[in-house]
């Protein structure tokens, strides 16, 4: 009986055992229905150069089988509300090989046990649909509760990361041209001053560069997927800022319902 139990363990399914007076009747196996968008999410968080991490309050065999069906090759199991948060600051105390900076954590999660891990992750993803305590402690909630939301945001983030460089460095260009030019520096060569409405213009015109090239954003396009987990719209695919090791903490990837699916009598 035992290792029959084990089986349905592995096989993602959480067991409970049923007695009569004290006497063994049977098994319950009750089994979480995966999101339907979860596996095609992680295959394209890795792409993007993420470590997934699945960290539950699961026996060890369930969230293996689970974990191994998503594709998710890091996995912390019967883990309490505080074990989650400790493993979250595991992870954040470890530096990149290439940067020496420490890791980034974003942690998704929906219950009152993911809470103070949204809390203590660098950026906390909370599902719509979740507790009021897990959506309070977010950063940011995913109002239509779907995960492939995770990988907008994520690639979103990068574009708009890469746009403030791009301002910035444009910005820094301009006036390390023209303040020179307007406060007369090269006057003893050309013996020409700037007249100060041109150089009030020239200071106008580099403050609406930089608003024209925020607006680019609004061209910006989510990636759409593909049923056969491909994107028609490439996610960014620059590395990670850290040196390509952000961690993206996956606290719940299925829904909440358990459905009994097999019943073993003695």
């Amino acid at each position: 009986m035992e290792a029959h139990m084990w089986e349905l363990e592995n096989e993602g399914k959480t067991v409970v055992c049923v007695t009569l007076n004290n006497v063994f009747a049977g098994l319950i196996a009750l089994a979480d229905t995966a999101r339907p968008e979860a596996a095609e999410t992680i295959a394209q968080l890795k792409r993007m150069g993420m470590k997934i991490w699945l960290i539950t309050g699961d026996n060890a065999r369930t969230a293996t089988a689970v974990a191994r069906h998503m594709g998710i090759d890091n996995v912390k199991a019967v883990a309490l509300p505080g074990q989650k948060v400790e493993q979250i600051k595991v992870i954040q105390s470890r530096t990149s090989e290439r940067t020496g900076k420490p890791h980034v954590v974003v942690m998704v999660g929906d219950g009152i046990n993911d809470a103070p891990a949204l809390a203590q992750a660098d950026v906390g993803l909370a599902i719509g649909a979740g507790t009021d305590i897990a959506l309070a402690q977010a950063d940011m909630v995913l109002v239509k509760s779907n995960l492939r939301d995770v990988v907008t945001a994520l690639d979103l983030s990068r574009v708009i990361f890469t746009r403030i460089k791009i301002n910035l460095f444009a910005s820094m260009i301009y006036n390390l041209l023209s303040i020179p030019l307007a406060a007369g520096l090269f006057f003893p060569l050309f013996h020409r001053m700037l007249p100060p409405a041109c150089a009030g213009i020239a200071m106008a015109m580099s403050s609406i560069s930089v608003i024209s090239s925020s607006l680019m954003l609004k061209r910006y396009t989510p990636p759409v997927f593909s049923e056969s987990f491909s994107l028609k719209k490439p996610v960014a695919g620059r590395p990670p800022v850290n040196g390509g090791r952000n961690m993206l903490e996956l606290g719940k990837i299925r829904n909440r319902p358990y459905h009994p699916v097999d019943i073993q009598e003695n």
